[in-house]
C-alpha cells in the first residue's frame, strides 16, 4: 500500500533525478555556447554572504565551521547572472562539505584581482586531492576516489558545471591542493 513511508524515499530520488536532468541540461547548452545568462551589475559580496548563509546550518550539521571574509575594501559590482553564480557558489560549497571531515573548516574570500576581474576563493581543510586526479576534477562524472563517495550524493557533474559556468562569464576556474 502506498503510505508516506514508503512514497518519500522515491519522491526524494525522482527529485535528485530532475536535479540531474537540469544539470545536464544546462551543462550541455554551456558546451554549446547556448546557455543564455541574464547578467546585471551585482554585488558579488552580497551574492557570497547569502549563499554561504543558506549552508552554515548543513555545514554545522556535519562539524565544519563555514565562513566568509568580507574584502578589506569594497569590490565593485560585477556584471554576471546573479542565478548562475549563485549555482557556481552552491556546487562548490557542496563539495566541500561532503569532503571536508568534521572538525575543519571552509572559507570563502573575495578581492579585486583587475579592473574588471574580481577573484572568488573557496578553500578548505578536506581530505585534499592527489596531482594525478587534480587535471581532471572539472571533468563530467569525474569523481576522484569511488571509495570516497560512499554513503554520500554526488553525480560527478557538479564541477563541470561550475567551469562552464564561470567560463560562460569569462572567467576561469582552477583547483590547488595539498
Amino acid at each position: 500500500a502506498a503510505t508516506p513511508e514508503t512514497i518519500a524515499p522515491v519522491h526524494d530520488e525522482a527529485i535528485q533525478l530532475s536535479r540531474l536532468i537540469t544539470d545536464l541540461r544546462d551543462l550541455s547548452l554551456a558546451e554549446a555556447g547556448r546557455l543564455s545568462l541574464w547578467r546585471e551589475s551585482t554585488d558579488i559580496t552580497g551574492i557570497i554572504g547569502s549563499v554561504v548563509s543558506a549552508h552554515k546550518e548543513r555545514a554545522l550539521a556535519h562539524g565544519v565551521d563555514l565562513l566568509s571574509d568580507a574584502p578589506t575594501t569594497p569590490l565593485p559590482p560585477v556584471d554576471i547572472d546573479p542565478l548562475r553564480v549563485r549555482q557556481v557558489l552552491r556546487n562548490l560549497l557542496d563539495n566541500a562539505i561532503r569532503h571536508t571531515p568534521a572538525g575543519g573548516a571552509i572559507r570563502v574570500t573575495a578581492a579585486r584581482r583587475d579592473v574588471d576581474f574580481v577573484q572568488v576563493h573557496v578553500t578548505d581543510t578536506g581530505s585534499g586531492i592527489a596531482p594525478d586526479h587534480l587535471p581532471h576534477v572539472f571533468e563530467h562524472f569525474y569523481k576522484v576516489d569511488a571509495a570516497r563517495e560512499r554513503g554520500r550524493s554526488g553525480s560527478g557533474v557538479g564541477l563541470a558545471i561550475v567551469k562552464q559556468l564561470v567560463e560562460a562569464h569569462g572567467g576561469a576556474v582552477a583547483v590547488r591542493s595539498e
